[in-house]
């Protein structure tokens, strides 16, 4: 009986087989139907409705001041020794420095000097270690600074320290 089984078993595998590789790469090709030749009447003639397309979500740009801010003109803001600097004030006496970083990049701003006519910011950017390993990305720091008093008129002036 055990062997009856084994046999019957062997059996079915071998057939198994057998029709799992009866349409494979060795087997002959199968002539008696022709082949299937599309025309261009028998395509459809009208395109199926694309699906819609979804807004990117609103967000806030990825580079530059946010759009809040309120920018200082460039005729009121002197930035001669930090040429990637930006200024923008806030309602009080703040203004905030915005400059561009790379890597390792960290900066400080630090009041110097202001007057009726003029505010005068240090700003200083240091540049990591010798020999550090740094990423090779752009970045976009905002440095606030507290005055006296409000801007006003007054120009600011960007000096690196």
């Amino acid at each position: 009986m055990k062997n009856a089984a084994k046999t019957l078993g062997a059996g079915l595998v071998l057939a198994a087989t057998a029709a799992c590789g009866a349409g494979g790469p060795g087997a002959p090709a199968n002539t008696s139907t022709p082949p299937v030749v599309t025309t261009p009447s028998d395509l459809p003639t009208s395109l199926p409705a694309s699906p819609p397309v979804a807004k990117p979500p609103m967000s806030r740009p990825t580079v530059g001041p946010p759009p809040s801010d309120k920018m200082l003109p460039p005729s009121q803001v002197d930035v001669a020794k930090v040429p990637s600097g930006q200024v923008s004030a806030e309602e009080g006496a703040l203004v905030k420095v915005h400059v561009e970083l790379s890597g390792c990049d960290e900066a400080a701003a630090n009041l110097a000097e202001q007057n009726a006519q003029r505010v005068v910011i240090k700003v200083k950017i240091d540049h990591g270690k010798p020999g550090q390993m740094c990423p090779q990305v752009i970045r976009y720091a905002v440095l606030p600074v507290p005055l006296a008093e409000p801007i006003g008129p007054r120009t600011v002036v960007l000096e690196a320290g």
